[in-house]
Order: C-alpha cells, then sequence, then structure tokens
C-alpha cells in the first residue's frame, strides 16, 4: 500500500515578465512574481512535500535574464537541502530548445527538467511522474498515451490546451488534450499548465490548471495561488492555497444615466486597497452635461490602491439633434468624423472633442 503523498502543483509563473502596462509600478510586480515563487519554496518545505510540481512557463521567454535564471537557482537549492525533489515540464513561453536557458545553466540535481518530446516516467519513492518537453505547438500530449500499472501515485505533468478552454483563448488550441485522452490515460492526476485561473477540468481522472500563482494581467481572478494535492488510499484530494500578493479587478460602470461622478468616486473609496490592482472601465452614454476628468480622479485616488487605471468608454448619446443652429452644425460636423475615422483612439479624441465644444457652447448661447 502507498502511504500518504503530497505534491505542491503551480505553473505559469512567467518570471522575467515585464508588466509594462502597470508604468511605474512595473518593476515592483515584477519583484512581487520572484517572492510568490519563494513563497512557495516556503510552502512547500512547510507541508513536507514529496515533490513541486512546475507545469510549464516558469519563465516568460526563452532567455530570461541571469539574474532570473541563478534566483530561481538558488531558490530550488533550497528544497535540495531538504531533499525534496522538483519535477518541471517547459511552456511555450520557455520551451526546450537548443540555445535556451535549459541548455546555458545547470540546475541542482533534486530538479527534473523532462526534455523528451513524448511523456517519460520519472520516480521517487511512490510517486511516478510523467511530464514532457515543449518543443513545440501541435503535440498531442497525451495521444495514444497510456500510463504503467502499479500502486504508484501516477501524476502527469502537462503544459497544454484542453477542451475547456474556450475558443477566444488566443492560445486555446495549442498542444490539444481532450477529455477521452484524459479518462484513458491510466493516471491518478494531471498538473496542467498554460490556462492563467484555476480550473478543474471534468473527467474521470483529477485533472486541474493551478493557474499563474501571482497575477499576471487583468484577465485573472483575484484569488491566484497554487495546488497543494494529496494521494492517499487510492483517492486524490485537492486543496487551492492563495499565494497572490496583489489582486487584479474589473470594475464597469455604466454613466448613461449619472450627471456627474459621484458613484465613480463612492466605487473608487469602496474598493481601495494598498495591494489592489483595478481597473475601472467608465461606459454608456450619458448627456453632454456630464464630464469626466479621469487624469484627476486616477491622481486623486492612485495613492489608494497599488495601481489604478481608469478607461473612458463613454460613447455621445445617439439622439444629438443636428439643426440649422450654431451648436447643431457643430454636432453634425464632429459626429461626420467621427463616423469617417477608423482609428479608436482618434475618435474617441473626437467624441471628447464634440462634449467638451457643447459644454463651452451652452455656456455662451
Amino acid at each position: 500500500m502507498v502511504n500518504e503523498i503530497k505534491v505542491i502543483h503551480t505553473g505559469d509563473l512567467h518570471l522575467g515578465m515585464t508588466f509594462k502596462s502597470l508604468g511605474t509600478k512595473s518593476k515592483i510586480h515584477r519583484r512581487d512574481c520572484q517572492d510568490v515563487f519563494s513563497n512557495i519554496i516556503d510552502l512547500t518545505i512547510k507541508e513536507k512535500a514529496n515533490a513541486l510540481l512546475i507545469a510549464g512557463d516558469l519563465f516568460d521567454e526563452p532567455n530570461p535574464s541571469k539574474s532570473i535564471v541563478t534566483f530561481v537557482i538558488d531558490e530550488l537549492k533550497r528544497l535540495k537541502e531538504k531533499e525534496i525533489p522538483v519535477f518541471i515540464s517547459t511552456g511555450n513561453h520557455d520551451p526546450y530548445k537548443k540555445e535556451s536557458l535549459w541548455f546555458n545553466y545547470s540546475f541542482p540535481s533534486n530538479v527534473t527538467i523532462f526534455d523528451s518530446n513524448n511523456l517519460e516516467p520519472k520516480s521517487v519513492g511512490d510517486l511516478q511522474v510523467y511530464g514532457l518537453a515543449y518543443t513545440n505547438n501541435t503535440k498531442e500530449p497525451l495521444k495514444d498515451f497510456k500510463a504503467e500499472k502499479n500502486d504508484k501515485f501516477k501524476v502527469g505533468l502537462i503544459h497544454g490546451s484542453t477542451t475547456n478552454i474556450k475558443d477566444d483563448d488566443p492560445e486555446h488550441s495549442y498542444r490539444q488534450i481532450t477529455k477521452t485522452q484524459i479518462d484513458n490515460s491510466g493516471l491518478d492526476y494531471i498538473a496542467l499548465g498554460h490556462f492563467h485561473d484555476l480550473l478543474e477540468v471534468s473527467a474521470k481522472v483529477k485533472c486541474f490548471y493551478s493557474g499563474t500563482p501571482e497575477g499576471l494581467s487583468f484577465k485573472n481572478q483575484s484569488n491566484s495561488g497554487v495546488l497543494i494535492i494529496t494521494y492517499d488510499n487510492g483517492k486524490v484530494s485537492v486543496i487551492p492555497h492563495k499565494t497572490a500578493l496583489r489582486e487584479f479587478h474589473n470594475i464597469e460602470i455604466d454613466c448613461t444615466k449619472l450627471d456627474n461622478d459621484s458613484e465613480i468616486r463612492k466605487t473608487l473609496q469602496k474598493n481601495k486597497g494598498e495591494n489592489i490592482i483595478l481597473r475601472l472601465i467608465i461606459k454608456g452614454s450619458p448627456s453632454l452635461d456630464f464630464q469626466l476628468d479621469k487624469e484627476l480622479l486616477e491622481k486623486e485616488f492612485a495613492s489608494d490602491y497599488f495601481y489604478l487605471k481608469i478607461e473612458d468608454k463613454i460613447h455621445i448619446p445617439d439622439n444629438l439633434q443636428e439643426d440649422e443652429t450654431i451648436r447643431g452644425q457643430f454636432i453634425k460636423l464632429i459626429k461626420q468624423e467621427i463616423k469617417k475615422e477608423k482609428d479608436e483612439d482618434k475618435k474617441k479624441r473626437l467624441e471628447n472633442a464634440l462634449r467638451i465644444g457643447i459644454g463651452h457652447l451652452d455656456k455662451k448661447l
């Protein structure tokens, strides 16, 4: 009988990512991701885990800076000192190819980096991990695969796309994995990487994306973390463990019926937090009396957030009257320019010009 086995499942850390969209906070969040990796090492030691599993995209590119790679190596050495093995399957951002970091650096002896294009087993005691190298986007990792029959805890470590990922995801078709392939794999647990949020794949075999342990964009859920997997008497339990230092949040406000920015201010006051990265989207078609100064709002509330971004998505009302008055002719002229303009940014500037111009005209006429 196999004794209880515990592993930590993570992936998609994208260490070295630049986060240009966060402006002056980009370098800090880059460091956040490294701190989270250190925290995952701490957790692995604290939980006395039998292994750490990394399901691809540990790095954001094939050749990250030396400081990032040596940082990771130093952290993995901490697990070597505790005799905890690490298994790494590479991903599409850090593929296993010549002249990549995997060939240019030496990792500690407790680290297994899968180098085959097909799933191959590596065993440590009663734990058997099947992993493969990421060499191209078209490989179907579980096609015609069947794990060995034995009493070990058999885990698949794969960077790829299941049919659960929506078609509108830009990488949904990378290295397809089907439910039938999962059901027939003979594995006890499949640790997936590639999708950046926690996701359970409904199948006969326990199969999860751990998601990124620290939010990478506004697409991510706020509870980013890792998974603690326990195998006991043939049963697999999966417990999410939050690791995120910052939280990405999206809030939308429809201003169509608003006369001023009071509601926006209330929302910003209500959701503030020093670790919150907030994107507030202002949309709708309010009357021309409604004035939005997003730069002023961002400046006023910036200190209440780790990072605040307000997106002006409001549009001019459809029922603006075009008549022979100066006001009506001004509306007609700008609307003609808006209709012709293909560039969304320029179109937005024209709409703002119309709103401001009407404001001035209404004060004078």
